[in-house]
Protein backbone atom coordinates (compact mmCIF):
# COMPACT_ATOMS: atom_id res chain seq x y z
CA UNK A 1 0.00 0.00 0.00
CA UNK A 2 2.95 1.99 0.84
CA UNK A 3 4.57 1.49 -2.33
CA UNK A 4 1.16 2.24 -4.27
CA UNK A 5 1.04 5.71 -2.92
CA UNK A 6 4.73 6.58 -3.24
CA UNK A 7 4.45 5.24 -6.87
CA UNK A 8 1.13 7.34 -7.52
CA UNK A 9 3.21 10.43 -6.10
CA UNK A 10 5.53 10.48 -8.70
CA UNK A 11 3.40 10.03 -11.46
CA UNK A 12 1.39 13.15 -10.31
CA UNK A 13 4.60 14.99 -10.14
CA UNK A 14 5.65 13.88 -13.60
CA UNK A 15 2.45 14.86 -14.98
CA UNK A 16 2.60 18.14 -13.24
CA UNK A 17 5.71 19.17 -14.86
CA UNK A 18 5.12 17.93 -18.18
CA UNK A 19 1.95 20.27 -18.10
CA UNK A 20 4.00 22.91 -16.68
CA UNK A 21 6.37 22.90 -19.52
CA UNK A 22 3.97 22.41 -21.95
CA UNK A 23 2.05 25.37 -20.74
CA UNK A 24 4.96 27.50 -20.88
CA UNK A 25 6.42 26.31 -24.12
CA UNK A 26 2.65 27.21 -25.50
CA UNK A 27 2.73 30.52 -24.05
CA UNK A 28 6.23 31.58 -25.21
CA UNK A 29 4.90 30.15 -28.84
CA UNK A 30 2.53 32.90 -28.18
CA UNK A 31 4.49 35.87 -27.74
CA UNK A 32 6.19 37.33 -31.44
CA UNK A 33 9.03 38.93 -31.65
CA UNK A 34 8.97 42.38 -33.38
CA UNK A 35 10.30 44.82 -34.63
CA UNK A 36 9.91 48.76 -34.04
CA UNK A 37 10.13 52.38 -34.97
CA UNK A 38 9.69 55.42 -32.85
CA UNK A 39 7.47 57.92 -33.79
CA UNK A 40 9.22 61.44 -34.70
CA UNK A 41 8.36 64.56 -36.43
CA UNK A 42 9.71 64.84 -39.25
CA UNK A 43 10.79 69.05 -39.42
CA UNK A 44 11.77 68.61 -42.95
CA UNK A 45 12.87 66.11 -45.64
CA UNK A 46 15.89 66.58 -48.23
CA UNK A 47 16.55 65.38 -51.60
CA UNK A 48 19.74 65.52 -53.73
CA UNK A 49 19.85 65.67 -57.34
CA UNK A 50 22.80 66.27 -60.04
CA UNK A 51 22.73 69.31 -61.64
CA UNK A 52 25.05 70.90 -64.54
CA UNK A 53 25.94 74.65 -64.66
CA UNK A 54 24.61 76.79 -67.79
CA UNK A 55 25.57 80.61 -69.13
CA UNK A 56 22.39 82.64 -69.04
CA UNK A 57 24.30 84.62 -72.00
CA UNK A 58 24.88 82.29 -74.99
CA UNK A 59 24.43 81.87 -78.98
CA UNK A 60 24.95 79.29 -81.62
CA UNK A 61 26.69 80.98 -83.93
CA UNK A 62 26.41 79.81 -88.01
CA UNK A 63 27.21 81.07 -91.51
CA UNK A 64 24.29 82.77 -93.14
CA UNK A 65 25.38 81.04 -96.45
CA UNK A 66 26.61 78.08 -97.64
CA UNK A 67 30.51 77.04 -98.39
CA UNK A 68 33.56 75.00 -97.41
CA UNK A 69 35.25 76.35 -94.29
CA UNK A 70 38.59 77.51 -94.89
CA UNK A 71 39.65 78.28 -91.16
CA UNK A 72 38.71 77.65 -87.60
CA UNK A 73 41.46 78.22 -85.68
CA UNK A 74 39.49 78.43 -82.26
CA UNK A 75 39.08 75.11 -79.56
CA UNK A 76 36.72 74.60 -77.49
CA UNK A 77 37.49 76.78 -74.02
CA UNK A 78 39.13 79.16 -75.74
CA UNK A 79 38.38 82.67 -74.92
CA UNK A 80 37.56 85.15 -77.34
CA UNK A 81 36.45 88.70 -77.52
CA UNK A 82 33.87 90.66 -79.66
CA UNK A 83 34.47 90.77 -82.63
CA UNK A 84 37.41 88.09 -83.04
CA UNK A 85 37.20 86.12 -86.25
CA UNK A 86 36.05 82.57 -85.16
CA UNK A 87 35.81 80.67 -88.52
CA UNK A 88 35.90 81.79 -92.35
CA UNK A 89 34.48 79.99 -95.47
CA UNK A 90 35.45 79.87 -99.05
CA UNK A 91 35.66 83.66 -100.54
CA UNK A 92 36.58 83.04 -104.06
CA UNK A 93 33.33 82.92 -105.70
CA UNK A 94 31.59 85.94 -103.42
CA UNK A 95 34.63 87.92 -104.08
CA UNK A 96 34.45 87.16 -107.78
CA UNK A 97 30.54 88.39 -107.51
CA UNK A 98 30.92 91.68 -105.21
CA UNK A 99 33.79 92.21 -107.92
CA UNK A 100 31.74 92.14 -110.85
CA UNK A 101 28.77 93.93 -109.07
CA UNK A 102 31.55 96.60 -108.42
CA UNK A 103 32.02 96.80 -111.92
CA UNK A 104 28.44 97.27 -112.81
CA UNK A 105 27.94 99.87 -110.47
CA UNK A 106 31.04 101.80 -111.91
CA UNK A 107 29.89 101.93 -115.25
CA UNK A 108 26.17 102.78 -114.13
CA UNK A 109 26.85 105.22 -112.30
CA UNK A 110 29.24 106.78 -114.97
CA UNK A 111 26.40 106.10 -117.21
CA UNK A 112 23.49 108.10 -115.07
CA UNK A 113 25.92 110.73 -114.37
CA UNK A 114 26.35 111.28 -118.00
CA UNK A 115 23.25 111.22 -118.82
CA UNK A 116 22.04 114.04 -116.35
CA UNK A 117 24.87 116.55 -118.37
CA UNK A 118 23.50 115.38 -121.30
CA UNK A 119 20.08 115.90 -120.42
CA UNK A 120 21.01 119.55 -119.09
CA UNK A 121 22.15 120.45 -121.90
CA UNK A 122 18.81 119.13 -124.01
CA UNK A 123 21.09 116.19 -125.67
CA UNK A 124 19.43 113.52 -125.23
CA UNK A 125 15.57 113.02 -124.29
CA UNK A 126 14.40 112.22 -120.77
CA UNK A 127 14.02 108.78 -121.36
CA UNK A 128 17.55 108.02 -121.65
CA UNK A 129 18.00 109.33 -118.27
CA UNK A 130 15.40 107.56 -116.48
CA UNK A 131 17.07 104.57 -117.81
CA UNK A 132 20.29 105.41 -116.80
CA UNK A 133 18.93 106.02 -113.24
CA UNK A 134 17.01 102.81 -112.92
CA UNK A 135 20.25 100.76 -114.10
CA UNK A 136 22.10 102.89 -111.40
CA UNK A 137 19.76 101.97 -108.53
CA UNK A 138 19.89 98.25 -109.53
CA UNK A 139 23.34 98.20 -109.50
CA UNK A 140 23.57 100.11 -106.51
CA UNK A 141 21.70 97.60 -104.45
CA UNK A 142 23.18 94.42 -106.40
CA UNK A 143 26.65 95.73 -105.10
CA UNK A 144 25.52 96.44 -101.40
CA UNK A 145 23.44 92.57 -101.55
CA UNK A 146 27.49 91.43 -102.82
CA UNK A 147 29.48 93.35 -100.19
CA UNK A 148 27.33 92.13 -97.12
CA UNK A 149 26.93 88.50 -98.71
CA UNK A 150 31.13 88.76 -98.99
CA UNK A 151 31.40 89.51 -95.46
CA UNK A 152 29.32 86.39 -94.51
CA UNK A 153 32.39 84.65 -95.33
CA UNK A 154 33.86 85.60 -92.24
CA UNK A 155 31.68 84.52 -88.64
CA UNK A 156 32.90 86.72 -85.87
CA UNK A 157 31.99 86.57 -81.89
CA UNK A 158 28.95 89.17 -80.88
CA UNK A 159 29.55 89.22 -77.67
CA UNK A 160 33.09 88.54 -75.36
CA UNK A 161 32.80 84.68 -74.08
CA UNK A 162 34.01 81.41 -74.59
CA UNK A 163 33.85 78.44 -77.15
CA UNK A 164 32.14 75.43 -75.10
CA UNK A 165 30.65 73.38 -77.78
CA UNK A 166 32.28 73.32 -81.64
CA UNK A 167 29.98 71.43 -84.38
CA UNK A 168 32.03 71.54 -87.49
CA UNK A 169 35.86 71.47 -88.63
CA UNK A 170 38.25 72.78 -91.17
CA UNK A 171 37.61 71.93 -95.16
CA UNK A 172 33.65 70.69 -94.15
CA UNK A 173 30.98 71.76 -96.57
CA UNK A 174 28.40 73.58 -94.41
CA UNK A 175 25.12 74.74 -94.96
CA UNK A 176 23.46 78.44 -94.20
CA UNK A 177 22.16 78.11 -90.51
CA UNK A 178 24.20 75.24 -89.93
CA UNK A 179 25.27 75.44 -86.26
CA UNK A 180 29.03 76.40 -85.99
CA UNK A 181 30.61 76.83 -82.54
CA UNK A 182 28.34 77.50 -79.11
CA UNK A 183 29.65 81.28 -77.77
CA UNK A 184 28.92 81.66 -73.90
CA UNK A 185 29.10 84.67 -71.69
CA UNK A 186 30.83 83.40 -68.40
CA UNK A 187 29.19 86.72 -66.47
CA UNK A 188 26.01 85.01 -65.81
CA UNK A 189 25.19 81.56 -64.64
CA UNK A 190 22.05 78.99 -64.23
CA UNK A 191 21.84 75.59 -62.57
CA UNK A 192 20.22 73.19 -64.79
CA UNK A 193 18.56 69.63 -63.35
CA UNK A 194 16.38 66.87 -63.58
CA UNK A 195 13.16 66.45 -61.50
CA UNK A 196 11.98 62.97 -61.49
CA UNK A 197 8.58 62.29 -62.11
CA UNK A 198 7.95 60.54 -59.01
CA UNK A 199 8.90 63.52 -57.21
CA UNK A 200 6.64 66.51 -59.11
CA UNK A 201 4.81 67.05 -56.19
CA UNK A 202 7.45 68.31 -54.46
CA UNK A 203 6.62 71.59 -56.68
CA UNK A 204 3.78 72.38 -54.86
CA UNK A 205 5.31 72.20 -51.33
CA UNK A 206 6.84 75.83 -49.56
CA UNK A 207 10.60 74.68 -49.90
CA UNK A 208 14.18 75.61 -49.39
CA UNK A 209 16.71 74.85 -52.54
CA UNK A 210 20.69 75.04 -52.14
CA UNK A 211 23.34 74.51 -54.40
CA UNK A 212 26.95 72.99 -53.64
CA UNK A 213 29.49 72.94 -56.56
CA UNK A 214 32.15 70.52 -57.11
CA UNK A 215 34.38 73.60 -57.54
CA UNK A 216 33.26 75.13 -54.13
CA UNK A 217 32.86 71.87 -51.46
CA UNK A 218 31.19 72.20 -48.46
CA UNK A 219 29.37 75.91 -49.38
CA UNK A 220 26.08 75.58 -49.43
CA UNK A 221 24.23 78.69 -52.19
CA UNK A 222 20.84 79.52 -51.83
CA UNK A 223 18.87 79.03 -55.30
CA UNK A 224 15.06 79.60 -56.48
CA UNK A 225 13.07 78.12 -59.50
CA UNK A 226 13.41 80.31 -62.71
CA UNK A 227 11.41 77.90 -64.93
CA UNK A 228 10.55 74.50 -65.26
CA UNK A 229 8.77 72.55 -68.16
CA UNK A 230 5.36 70.57 -67.35
CA UNK A 231 6.42 67.34 -69.33
CA UNK A 232 8.86 64.93 -69.60
CA UNK A 233 10.49 63.17 -72.01
CA UNK A 234 10.80 59.83 -69.53
CA UNK A 235 14.11 61.02 -67.93
CA UNK A 236 12.77 64.01 -65.57
CA UNK A 237 10.89 67.37 -65.14
CA UNK A 238 13.77 69.63 -66.63
CA UNK A 239 14.24 72.45 -64.01
CA UNK A 240 16.46 75.74 -64.36
CA UNK A 241 17.38 77.39 -60.86
CA UNK A 242 18.73 80.54 -60.31
CA UNK A 243 21.47 81.63 -57.67
CA UNK A 244 19.95 84.19 -55.53
CA UNK A 245 22.56 83.76 -52.73
CA UNK A 246 24.44 87.53 -52.38
CA UNK A 247 27.12 85.52 -50.56
CA UNK A 248 27.56 83.78 -54.05
CA UNK A 249 29.67 86.89 -55.57
CA UNK A 250 33.39 86.10 -54.81
CA UNK A 251 33.17 82.64 -55.63
CA UNK A 252 31.50 83.51 -58.87
CA UNK A 253 34.65 83.42 -60.78
CA UNK A 254 35.20 80.17 -59.91
CA UNK A 255 32.30 78.47 -61.45
CA UNK A 256 32.39 78.44 -65.04
CA UNK A 257 29.38 76.56 -67.26
CA UNK A 258 29.89 72.94 -67.54
CA UNK A 259 30.73 72.43 -63.81
CA UNK A 260 28.46 69.86 -61.96
CA UNK A 261 27.20 70.64 -58.41
CA UNK A 262 24.11 68.94 -56.76
CA UNK A 263 21.36 70.10 -55.61
CA UNK A 264 19.71 70.12 -52.14
CA UNK A 265 16.01 70.24 -52.15
CA UNK A 266 14.12 70.70 -48.95
CA UNK A 267 10.56 70.65 -48.42
CA UNK A 268 9.68 72.10 -44.98
CA UNK A 269 7.07 73.53 -42.95
CA UNK A 270 3.96 71.82 -44.18
CA UNK A 271 5.43 68.58 -43.01
CA UNK A 272 6.79 69.43 -39.39
CA UNK A 273 4.13 67.77 -37.82
CA UNK A 274 3.92 64.96 -39.91
CA UNK A 275 5.55 61.13 -39.07
CA UNK A 276 7.34 59.16 -41.65
CA UNK A 277 6.70 55.67 -41.84
CA UNK A 278 8.02 52.84 -43.72
CA UNK A 279 5.69 50.86 -46.54
CA UNK A 280 5.70 47.54 -43.98
CA UNK A 281 4.00 49.56 -41.52
CA UNK A 282 1.09 49.95 -43.11
CA UNK A 283 -2.08 47.74 -43.30
CA UNK A 284 -5.32 48.75 -45.57
CA UNK A 285 -8.52 46.87 -44.67
CA UNK A 286 -11.68 48.21 -46.38
CA UNK A 287 -10.61 51.33 -47.55
CA UNK A 288 -9.08 52.42 -44.62
CA UNK A 289 -5.27 52.47 -43.29
CA UNK A 290 -4.00 51.52 -40.04
CA UNK A 291 -1.23 51.05 -38.16
CA UNK A 292 0.15 48.55 -35.20
CA UNK A 293 1.27 50.43 -32.08
CA UNK A 294 3.04 48.45 -29.06
CA UNK A 295 2.14 49.66 -25.44
CA UNK A 296 5.25 49.37 -23.87
CA UNK A 297 3.46 48.93 -20.11
CA UNK A 298 2.08 46.04 -21.58
CA UNK A 299 4.09 44.26 -24.56
CA UNK A 300 0.73 43.91 -25.96
CA UNK A 301 -0.28 45.20 -29.70
CA UNK A 302 -3.24 47.24 -30.95
CA UNK A 303 -4.60 48.21 -34.13
CA UNK A 304 -5.08 52.13 -34.80
CA UNK A 305 -6.51 54.01 -37.62
CA UNK A 306 -4.56 56.75 -39.19
CA UNK A 307 -4.38 59.51 -42.31
CA UNK A 308 -1.50 59.63 -44.63
CA UNK A 309 0.04 61.46 -47.45
CA UNK A 310 2.30 60.30 -50.02
CA UNK A 311 5.64 62.51 -51.31
CA UNK A 312 8.72 61.85 -53.40
CA UNK A 313 7.88 58.36 -52.80
CA UNK A 314 7.56 58.41 -48.90
CA UNK A 315 4.81 57.57 -46.71
CA UNK A 316 3.46 60.54 -44.12
CA UNK A 317 0.86 59.64 -41.46
CA UNK A 318 -0.93 63.52 -41.29
CA UNK A 319 -3.27 62.25 -38.05
CA UNK A 320 -3.56 59.64 -35.78
CA UNK A 321 -0.31 59.42 -34.39
CA UNK A 322 1.73 60.33 -31.60
CA UNK A 323 4.94 61.27 -30.64
CA UNK A 324 7.00 58.68 -29.10
CA UNK A 325 4.24 55.83 -30.43
CA UNK A 326 6.23 52.46 -30.84
CA UNK A 327 5.14 51.58 -34.28
CA UNK A 328 5.78 47.77 -35.66
CA UNK A 329 7.32 48.05 -38.69
CA UNK A 330 7.34 44.49 -39.83
CA UNK A 331 5.44 41.39 -39.87
CA UNK A 332 1.94 43.06 -39.17
CA UNK A 333 -0.30 40.54 -40.86
CA UNK A 334 0.32 37.83 -38.66
CA UNK A 335 -0.87 40.11 -35.76
CA UNK A 336 -4.13 39.87 -33.59
CA UNK A 337 -5.87 42.51 -31.69
CA UNK A 338 -3.72 42.58 -27.91
CA UNK A 339 -1.51 40.14 -29.07
CA UNK A 340 1.76 40.00 -26.36
CA UNK A 341 5.32 40.60 -28.29
CA UNK A 342 8.88 40.97 -27.96
CA UNK A 343 10.28 43.83 -29.07
CA UNK A 344 14.13 42.83 -30.97
CA UNK A 345 16.79 45.41 -32.07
Amino acid sequence: MYRFFIISTILFLLLFSCGEKQQKIESNSSIRPVKIVEAEELGSIARQYTGVVKATDFSVLAFKISGTITKMDVIVGEKIKKGQIIAQIDSKDYQLEYETAQANYKTSKSIYERSKRLVAADAVALQNLEIAEADYVRATSTLSIAKRTLDYTNLSAPFSGFIEEKQVNTFEEIQAGQAIVRLVNPEDVEVHFLLPESNIQLLDYPKEIYVEFDSQKGKLFTADVKEYVDASDGFGIPITLTITDEQFTPYRKNVYPGFSCKVIWEVVDNITTQFMIPPSALQIKEGKEYIWLVDPSTQKVHSHEVKTSRLAGHIFVTSGLQKQDLIITAGILSLSEGQKVAITE
